[in-house]
């Protein structure tokens, strides 16, 4: 078992520390190497091998590369850092191998509408639905389901106003990811809690670590606050004289703009308080979402301890290491974590998702049973064996 010391090892250039790491991390890069292999070969085939080989490099040269942006203090977090990262990566890899040509198909667009309407209208909704409801064959990937959104919504223009009530109460897009100097006397456009969240996620995920100790913990302070929907002016500050500016082109538009929206946050905010009048529909999907959590959470917990381990170790729920499910699983990795075999891991998940279905179905109904009904549906067709028991 990878321990922390071989962790600080590998991050002061021990190679054979680095290795024993790759090593550790080997099994979860050859599960998302095949399955980004096969986004690219789904039929298989002699590219199929050589797609594998491909992405397996690539989340080897991501692991390399994630063990200098580490900073916590276990194992654990370690390896929810990695595979996160490494999923990430390859998704990445697989878009730049596809030329960036991903889009909508009609197929999918026609399976995303049908979801519409058992989401109440809510698209952010219908597209998680898309990848679980229709039967198999029918069933959308988390691309196909984004892109399918994304076709249904339509483009929007940077120069529209981020409000329906007023044209010219917070502005245009345009205005909220302006980089330009403006006079103190000047109010920018307010931004809600949702957007300060996700521009914290890509100052995560695209600024380098400061080598400054002091500088480093007021940057990670400053990250911590933001990624609550909360920052102040001081905290902002302190961002600005950490955050490092990248080189790359589009990696450097993401970090301005994420800059620009936390500037916004804090120019209409008393000491930082993102009030009620700063609410966007990003903060009521937001809300929508952290509720739908507390209902997984509630489901999960009512359950037994080894259908609700396994569960929660094959979605990464509530901040436990994600091994994955179906073709993305590490069934080895869960196993081991879990003390359990690999056959028990597979009877405790098969089990487990039809007990957690009835609950939280039950819960669902109490004030949704249009929805409930069609989950209900999915269910039954999703998780028996061809409809059987």
């Amino acid at each position: 078992m990878l321990s922390f010391a071989t962790l600080t090892a590998a991050q002061n250039n021990d190679l054979a520390a680095v290795a024993e790491v790759i090593e550790a991390t080997e099994s979860r890069v050859s599960v998302l190497a095949d399955k980004a292999a096969r986004r690219m070969a789904p039929h298989g085939g002699a590219r199929l091998a050589d797609y594998r080989d491909e992405f397996a490099q690539v989340g080897r040269v991501a692991v390399w590369e994630a063990l200098s942006r580490f900073t916590d203090d276990n194992v654990e977090a370690f390896f929810r850092y990695i595979y996160t990262t490494i999923e990430a990566t390859l998704k990445d890899a697989v878009r730049s191998e596809r030329n960036g040509a991903a889009g909508a198909d009609e197929n999918a667009v026609k399976v995303f509408a049908s979801m519409m309407e058992a989401a109440d209208g809510n698209p952010f909704e219908a597209e998680k639905l898309a990848q679980t409801i229709p039967p198999k064959g029918k069933r959308l990937s988390a691309e196909r389901a984004n892109a399918a959104r994304l076709a249904w919504q339509g483009a929007v223009s940077i120069d529209k106003v981020t409000s329906a009530e007023s044209a010219d109460a917070n502005g245009s897009l345009a205005d909220i990811l302006s980089v330009t100097d403006e006079e103190p006397n000047i109010v920018r456009p307010k931004v809600g809690m949702g957007q300060v969240i996700i521009a914290a996620d890509v100052l995560k995920r695209y600024t380098p670590m400061p080598a400054d100790a002091d500088t480093r913990e007021a940057f990670l302070d400053a990250l911590e606050l933001a990624s609550t929907g909360c920052t102040t002016p001081a905290d902002v500050e302190a961002l600005e004289d950490a955050v490092k500016v990248p080189s790359d082109p589009q990696t450097r538009r993401y970090v301005m703009d994420a800059m620009a929206v936390l500037r916004s946050a804090v120019s209409t905010a008393t000491e930082g308080a993102l009030t009620e009048d700063l609410m966007t529909a990003t903060d009521d999907r937001m809300a929508d979402a952290r509720e739908k959590h507390a209902r997984v959470n509630d489901c999960l917990e009512s359950m037994g301890a080894a259908q609700r381990d396994v569960l929660k170790h094959s979605f990464g729920i509530n901040g436990a290491l994600d091994f994955g499910w179906g073709d993305g699983c590490d069934m080895e990795g869960i196993a081991a974590f879990l003390g359990m075999t690999e056959p028990n891991v597979k009877a405790h998940r098969a089990k487990g998702r039809k007990a957690f279905a009835k609950r939280y179905i039950a819960v669902v109904a109490l004030d949704k049973p249009a929805l409930a009904a069609v989950l209900e549906g999915a269910a039954a067709a999703n998780l028996t064996n061809k409809g059987r028991k």
